[in-house]
């Protein structure tokens, strides 16, 4: 009985098929991340600790797989390349969501990149929001820099207007460790303060 042997390249192919099939398989789990998808900015940012411990501001951001849940993200202000955020108003954006490594990171990180404002919306000049004053979550514990008569701004970016509240607002800041206020949007870029909590 005469063996059925095959051509050296079919013999080979089919050796070389599997591995071939696995770093594939592998090299397509390494490719980076990219995504195109919409999401809606909050009309108020939050305060959070960055990498090196320092507060700063962050935006509020719902993804698309959040909506049903109500649940919310937070990410660097500045971190939408293309985007200038502004108080008071609802954000609607397309954005594209990438992964970036950096040859000198460790890790890849998100980078988000706006393609297109869908809508931006003014909430009600009624509608407030608190944020916190100071607090020994953070170091410097006080965010709120200033005085009564050079005015008052929180990390150095967002003024406040605090009007008849000026006075109780030094006055909480040196007795207690852990204030906030209460805040509505003045829509020019500044926060009037309306209340505080301690």
């Amino acid at each position: 009985m005469q063996k059925n042997i095959l051509p050296i390249s079919q013999r080979v192919g089919k050796k070389i098929f599997p591995i071939l099939l696995v770093i594939l398989t592998f090299s397509s789990c390494l490719e980076p991340l990219v995504k195109e998808e919409k999401i809606t900015v909050k009309h108020y940012p939050v305060v959070k600790n960055n990498d090196v411990n320092n507060p700063t501001l962050w935006i509020q951001v719902q993804f698309s797989h959040q909506t049903e849940k109500d649940e919310w993200s937070e990410i660097p202000i500045d971190a939408i390349e293309g985007f200038d955020y502004e108080l008071g108003y609802e954000h609607e954006l397309r954005i594209r969501k990438e992964e970036v490594q950096e040859p000198s990171m460790e890790r890849p990180y998100i980078k988000y990149t706006l393609l297109s404002e869908i809508s931006k919306d003014k909430v009600s000049s009624s509608t407030s929001f608190t944020l916190p004053i100071k607090s020994l979550e953070y170091n410097p514990s006080e965010l709120v820099s200033g005085d009564i008569f050079s005015g008052f701004v929180l990390l150095n970016k967002i003024p406040i207007e605090c009007t008849t509240l000026c006075d109780d607002l030094e006055d909480e800041m040196e007795e207690n460790n852990e204030v906030s206020g209460v805040f509505r949007h003045n829509f020019d870029g500044t926060i009037k303060l309306v209340s505080l909590q301690n």
